[in-house]
């Protein structure tokens, strides 16, 4: 194969990849939209970083990936990682989203806040009869 052939495929396999990705960031903002703060059980634990996370998502990189299926209380959902990185800091999540529902079932999120510290975040909803 010659390079420029190279170029091309390579190029459409990153474009089909930022394609996927951002489907799966898409259907994770939809899923929070959806789900929404109301009723959510929250334990923290190390430096309290949710106040720096509108700086980090609004100049951040997010990235989303799929990861595996899994229940969470019984409830089948797909699990998905969430990153973003931005000078101010960086959040890694791993967050369950009900394949009935769409909504947000369970989230565990780190962040890392140069010169502030590193948190944990555990975010629980009910579920909804």
């Amino acid at each position: 194969m010659k390079a420029s052939a190279l170029i091309v495929a390579a190029s459409l396999l990153a474009s089909a990849a930022a394609c996927a990705d951002e489907a799966t960031c898409s259907l994770i903002r939809e899923a929070n939209v959806k789900t929404g703060s109301q009723g959510a059980h929250l334990t923290m634990t190390g430096y309290a970083f949710a106040h720096d996370t509108p700086r980090i998502y609004g100049l951040g990189t997010q990235t989303c990936d799929y990861l595996r299926d899994e229940a969470v209380g019984g409830e089948a959902a797909a699990v998905y990682r969430e990153r973003y990185q931005a000078p101010s800091g960086s959040t890694d999540a791993t967050i369950w989203i009900s394949k009935s529902s769409g909504r947000v079932l369970r989230e565990e999120q780190d962040g890392d806040i140069p010169g502030k510290g590193k948190g944990h975040i555990s975010y629980r909803w009910p579920a909804k009869g």
